[in-house]
């Protein structure tokens, strides 16, 4: 099973850059799989310059508030204490990782996890321990984290530490660094393309109705797809029109089943900021410079086809010339995306039987973007780490400043982006995000107890309607800093 491998050159960095490791003795970077067309196995040399892009950089390095406490997951009753005290066992570790590649495990493997097993039923009372010698690029920059939580029990530190620590821990049980396994969550990310198949109709007809619209409906079929790409598989695309939109009457039918759809969705929204971010992607196109996108992928499966749909929207409205799309070094979360799962989705979408032949058709596309350098799939370290995003490398934050828009994905990433702190609810997301050196775009549905920018009514309302509110992906924002 082919995964990307990073080759370091000398003495290796703590902090994964740019999916490499910068050697400080003779500045020379070795990437796999990153190469500038974008197809995998390609292998280039880079000189970085890490004085200059510093200096160039306009990230801050932190907020301009002061930090609140990290959160923690040792209170009983919440999302945060389930997870970390029997989900993270029973349902990912026993019933995804164990039951799903038992027979291709190790008998050192199976010990390993057996033990991993009963650590995870002592959550409150045992201490993290460093990541052992596994192969793994990152091992170092995962041990200077641990070492900042000595002495603390899975419960007690911060929760996105554990969390992220947990899969980093999956990863050293099964071999995954020495080759003994391949990615140990193949099995759901296949389930969750094929179970995608039925939803691509409808998906497809906004596609092929955004693809063919003229620039007077760009800024309607950016905030439809916008949209669709935060809400995946939860938007209802089931009322767009059964025919085919070829004339005029047809295509206003079409546009009102989307003006349905949006207004359905919007009701779930308890912040809104697409205006917002339409003026600044606009703006950035009427410039005629800086129109490179990147959007900082989560999940596979439906959602990863919605961000693949924006991305080829981006390019083929003239938003954008370029959009980069950046993915985890490896499997974290189950089901977040890296550079072998977009492959697989494209082949699957442009070649499966079980697709809408309209969605063979848009798919079909794909695979020539990233060879004709319209899109670039960047795999990165960073991504797999529980870091604020103030604390990303200077070379992705001297990248990040080239772009017209950052647009981040999902409740993680948000998580992340936000520091995982214990934020007033109602604290301004643009405050909290102002340490961005560009336009970022936060598509967030609401699945963990931290959140940011929602005003006092807005909370007041999804608590009544749903004492879950927080963690039940039932409600979600766009949340801009423009």
């Amino acid at each position: 099973r082919r995964r990307t491998r990073t080759r370091t050159v000398g003495m290796a960095r703590a902090v994964p850059s740019c999916g490499a490791w910068t050697s400080p003795r003779n500045k020379t970077t070795w990437r796999k799989g990153g190469g500038s067309s974008g197809i995998p196995g390609r292998r280039t040399r880079t000189r970085t310059r890490t004085r200059r892009m510093r200096a160039k950089a306009k990230f801050s390095s932190a907020p301009g508030l002061p930090l609140p406490a990290p959160t923690v997951s040792n209170v009983e009753g919440t999302w945060a204490n389930d997870t970390m005290s029997r989900r993270i066992r029973e349902e990912i570790l026993q019933n995804m990782v164990i039951r799903d590649n038992w027979g291709d495990l190790s008998e050192a493997s199976r010990q390993r996890l057996k033990e991993f097993v009963s650590e995870l039923e002592r959550t409150s009372e045992v201490a993290l321990r460093p990541i052992s010698e596994d192969g793994g690029f990152d091992t170092a920059a995962w041990n200077e984290i641990v070492e900042q939580h000595a002495g603390q029990s899975w419960l007690d530190a911060s929760w996105v530490v554990t969390e992220y620590y947990f899969y980093r821990r999956v990863l050293e049980a099964v071999g995954y660094f020495r080759d003994e396994l391949g990615d140990p969550f193949e099995k759901q990310k296949q389930n969750g393309l094929n179970a995608s198949f039925p939803a691509l109709k409808p998906l497809a007809k906004l596609m092929k109705q955004a693809l063919s619209s003229g620039p007077e409906e760009t800024e309607f079929y950016f905030k439809a797809l916008l949209l669709t790409s935060l809400w995946g598989n939860r938007m209802d695309l089931s009322i767009w029109p059964a025919e085919e939109a070829s004339d005029s009457e047809s295509t206003a039918r079409a546009k009102d089943a989307m003006n349905e759809v949006l207004a359905s969705s919007s009701k779930m929204l308890l912040a809104d900021h697409s205006d917002r971010v339409w003026k600044a992607a606009a703006a950035s196109s009427a410039s005629g410079s800086g129109r490179r996108f990147d959007i900082i992928a989560d999940n596979a499966g439906f959602e990863l086809i919605t961000d693949l749909c924006l991305a080829d929207f981006l390019v083929s409205s003239g938003l954008a010339t370029k959009v980069v799309i950046h993915l985890k070094q490896y499997p974290v979360f189950v089901s977040d995306a890296m550079e072998k799962d977009v492959w697989q989705h494209i082949h699957a979408l442009a070649g499966d039987e079980g697709v809408p032949e309209d969605m063979r058709s848009v798919a079909s596309r794909w695979a020539s973007m990233v060879e004709e350098g319209h899109w670039e799939l960047r795999e990165n370290g960073f991504w797999c780490l529980p870091l604020a995003f103030w604390e990303m490398p200077d070379d992705l934050k001297a990248h990040f400043e080239g772009s017209a828009m950052a647009i981040v994905k999902g409740d993680a990433n948000y998580r992340r982006q936000i520091g995982e702190r214990t934020w007033d609810f109602s604290t301004p997301f643009e405050e909290i995000s102002s340490y961005w050196g560009c336009p970022v775009c936060c598509l967030r549905t609401m699945k963990s107890e931290v959140a940011c920018g929602v005003s006092e009514a807005d909370q007041k309302r999804a608590r009544e309607e749903d004492s879950g509110w927080l963690v039940t992906g039932r409600y979600g924002v766009v949340h801009a800093k423009t």
